[in-house]
């Protein structure tokens, strides 16, 4: 077969001269059409949640002739990166847009936004102020701090919460947590009392100090520690063991979060804490845990995860507990979150006494929420419907339901109250009903 060469593939002189008039136009449509295609996709895997693909393509578009003056594309590349954890970024192409217009409200409404992600919740809330005292930018910075209030560590929480379990059991909570910010970490000191209360028992009391910290490692994992003393003391002897209580504990919950590629996280936990029944504050016990949790959306409306605990008792006691879910997601007017849970719950020795403790527990069912907000209210739903099946005993049907509205008194302050009843025994410590009635003050300045 004879070798075609270069030379072969040339166009004659005139051939040449057609496909240059031809192709011109094309070339430069084509030219043209790149950087818009760059910007469309650039946004849709933004809206899609893939921050790290939008990141790369907004660069590579904001880099083509001209495009530098497209404000909407540079705000688009600063909330791309405060989505990936990358706050630094945001907060200084943020910052250019308004150096250039300091009347680009919807900057000014990401910038404060970015900064509380940030953990510094003084500026950002005093951005988000600025935003809201001007007519166009109103509704959207209302909307950044009404969510903060709701659900942001805030700079001031002051809690009241009571607990009523059906063997008659009634924990009642009082708390306060102030929580300040340097940087770019949130420290936290958060000082209790609790009162116990049960028939045939002396009234029981604990007192907490507590404190913490959270802190952001990279743009990619945080670390959310928190410890505490409690002092459990009562006026009068336990029946079980004929002394009064006067028991010092410490306690603590950790957990790092690491995102190691879009749509996925991995929560990584460590806790103790004393188990807050009679029988067991009679002998002095805790319980302590490690935690592995995996979590990956699917896609846009689906996720599932898994969660493993390893407890241990003070008394030599184990336990270990598997979950799993499957959730669809819809966002919207209400963020609405169902799907199906399981649980399998194994203890290494069945009721030692002190705590609920079966040889093995296992449950299906399904889980739901819902949660809403408005100009000035915020409302959370939640309920789930399980069949439990514990080792020797016949399968029960349980559920529970909660409820938590919100009001925002002022531009700083929201007033929530939630309440609940669970019938799983994976609801408390003895195992029992429990129904929970709070009332919460949140403050940010």
């Amino acid at each position: 077969m004879r070798a075609i060469t270069l030379h072969a593939l040339r166009p004659a002189p005139l051939a040449l001269a057609l496909l240059l008039t031809v192709a011109t136009p094309l070339f430069a449509a084509a030219d043209t059409a790149a950087p818009a295609a760059l910007r469309e996709q650039a946004f849709a895997s933004l809206w899609a949640e893939n921050a790290a693909t939008a990141i790369e393509l907004f660069h590579a578009y904001l880099a083509t002739p001209g495009a530098a003056a497209d404000r909407e594309a540079r705000r688009g590349l600063a909330l791309a990166c405060s989505w990936d954890g990358r706050q630094g970024e945001a907060i200084a192409l943020y910052q250019a847009l308004l150096a250039e217009d300091p009347a680009d409200g919807a900057a000014r409404v990401g910038l404060g936004r970015t900064l509380l992600w940030d953990n510094r919740l003084r500026d950002g809330w005093h951005a988000l102020g600025h935003a809201a005292a001007e007519p166009s930018t109103r509704a959207a910075a209302d909307d950044v701090m009404l969510t903060a209030l709701d659900e942001y560590p805030a700079p001031l929480v002051l809690t009241a919460t009571g607990t009523w379990d059906s063997d008659d059991l009634r924990i009642t909570r009082l708390g306060l947590a102030s929580t300040t910010s340097s940087g770019g970490s949130l420290f936290q000191v958060s000082p209790g009392y609790a009162w116990l209360r049960q028939p045939g028992q002396p009234d029981a009391e604990a007192l907490r100090l507590g404190a913490g910290l959270v802190r952001g490692l990279g743009h990619r994992g945080a670390l959310h520690a928190y410890a505490w003393l409690d002092r459990y003391t009562t006026d009068a002897p336990l029946p079980a063991t004929a002394s009064r209580l006067d028991w010092y504990e410490p306690g603590a919950d950790a957990w790092l979060t690491w995102l190691p590629a879009a749509r996925w996280r991995v929560d990584l936990g460590a806790g103790t804490q004393a188990v807050e029944t009679f029988l067991a504050l009679g002998r002095e016990l805790s319980r302590r845990q490690g935690s592995l949790s995996v979590e990956h959306r699917l896609s846009r409306h689906w996720s599932a995860g898994v969660v493993g605990v390893a407890g241990a008792y003070t008394d030599g006691n184990r336990s270990d507990r598997a979950t799993a879910r499957l959730s669809w997601l819809h966002d919207g007017r209400w963020r609405v979150q169902a799907g199906p849970v399981a649980n399998y719950l194994d203890f290494r020795v069945p009721y030692p006494g002190g705590y609920w403790a079966p040889a093995d527990m296992r449950s299906v069912g399904v889980e739901a929420s819902a949660r809403t907000r408005g100009r000035a209210m915020t409302l959370r739903l939640s309920g789930s419907l399980a069949r439990e099946k514990e080792a020797g005993a016949d399968a029960l049907t349980v559920g529970g339901a909660s409820a938590r509205v919100g009001w925002r008194l002022s531009r700083d302050w929201l007033l929530s109250v939630e309440g609940g009843r669970s019938q799983s025994s994976l609801g408390s410590a003895s195992g029992y009903r429990r129904t929970t009635l709070g009332v919460e003050l949140r403050a940010f300045f």
